[in-house]
C-alpha cells in the first residue's frame, strides 16, 4: 500500500535536518500522480521532498523526481528504461546510473573550524542549477560509483563564517574594522551565486551555525 503523499516518515524534525525555501521552474518534480510540480518545496535529510516553501499540514505534498510520461518505454540519454523505474502511483525514486540518492548531509563543525572561525561546507550543483549540500566525504564521491554522477553534479564549496560579531564593525570613516557572521556570510553567497544562482536561494539564514 502506497504512503500518504500527505505525511512525512517523522512526526518531528530539527531545524538542521530541513532545507526550506527551495524553488523548481519544471522538469526536476512530480506529485506520485504523475503531475508535474513546479513552485517552491522544502526537502529534509531524510530524503524526503515535499512541496510548500515549509511543510503545512494537509497541504504540503510529497514529491518524486521529474519523469515525463510521455517517455515511458523508452530509454534516456543515460540508458536507463524508463518503464522499468516509473511505477504510476507509487513513491520509488528513478534509479539514476552509477550515482546515489542525493540526501542532505552537513558536513559537522570541528574544534578546528572554531579555532579559525569558519567551516567549508559542501555542496552537489546539478546541471539544472539545483544544488544539494553533502558532507566531506560524499562530495569527495561525487563522480565515482559509491557517489553522485559526475555528469548530473559538479563541485561547489565555500567557507562559512562562524565566530565573531553578527554584523561588521566599522570605524568612524565607515572602514570595516571587523568582519561580521551575516555580513561575511552574505556576502560569500552572494559572490557564489554569480556562477552558481541557486546557491542564494538555499542559503537564506546566513547566522546559521553561529557561535558564540
Amino acid at each position: 500500500m502506497a504512503r500518504n503523499e500527505y505525511k512525512r516518515k517523522r512526526v518531528y524534525y530539527t531545524k538542521a535536518q530541513i532545507t526550506d525555501g527551495l524553488l523548481t521552474r519544471g522538469n526536476e518534480w512530480m506529485f506520485i500522480d504523475g503531475t508535474e510540480y513546479i513552485g517552491q518545496y522544502h526537502s529534509y535529510t531524510t530524503g524526503e521532498i515535499f512541496s510548500e516553501v515549509a511543510f503545512v499540514d494537509g497541504k504540503s505534498r510529497m514529491l518524486i523526481p521529474y519523469v515525463d510520461v510521455k517517455s515511458i518505454g523508452v530509454t534516456d540519454s543515460e540508458g536507463i528504461d524508463l518503464a522499468k523505474n516509473f511505477h504510476y502511483n507509487s513513491i520509488k525514486s528513478v534509479d539514476i546510473k552509477k550515482s546515489k540518492k542525493p540526501n542532505r548531509d552537513i558536513e559537522a563543525i570541528t574544534d578546528k573550524d572554531l579555532k579559525n572561525g569558519y567551516m567549508e561546507r559542501y555542496f552537489g550543483y546539478r546541471y539544472d542549477d539545483s544544488c544539494i549540500e553533502l558532507n566531506k566525504e560524499k562530495y569527495n564521491q561525487i563522480g565515482s560509483d559509491d557517489g553522485l554522477s559526475g555528469v548530473t553534479y559538479k563541485k561547489l564549496k565555500l567557507k562559512w563564517k562562524l565566530t565573531g560579531p553578527i554584523y561588521d564593525v566599522k570605524d568612524e570613516n565607515g572602514k570595516i574594522i571587523e568582519s561580521g557572521v551575516f555580513d561575511s556570510n552574505k556576502r560569500t553567497v552572494f559572490l557564489v551565486s554569480e556562477k552558481h544562482p541557486s546557491i542564494k536561494l538555499k542559503l537564506l539564514d546566513y547566522i546559521e551555525f553561529y557561535q558564540l
